[in-house]
């Protein structure tokens, strides 16, 4: 509850949540930057079917883009 108290008052402490998992162990910096901007864009219902090489761009693939956004859910 405090956790949740501080991430409404100080920006950025919720980003930081995620070094208490393996996920950066796991993954490359630019997969967990693709997981996350997948559920942004997913909880913004903004439509990423028109742009279809964006995940090139992260360099990425859907499994590992699958797996990323699956354990950044289970942290948040």
């Amino acid at each position: 509850m405090v956790q949740r108290f501080l991430e409404y008052i100080l920006p950025g402490v919720g980003a930081i949540s995620w070094l208490r998992s393996s996920l950066w162990l796991q993954f490359k910096p630019h997969h967990i930057a693709a997981g996350a901007a997948y559920l942004a864009a997913k909880f913004l219902n903004f439509d990423l079917a028109s742009y279809h090489n964006i995940w090139r761009e992260f360099q990425t693939t859907p499994a590992i883009l699958q797996d990323v956004s699956q354990q950044l859910m289970e942290l948040f």
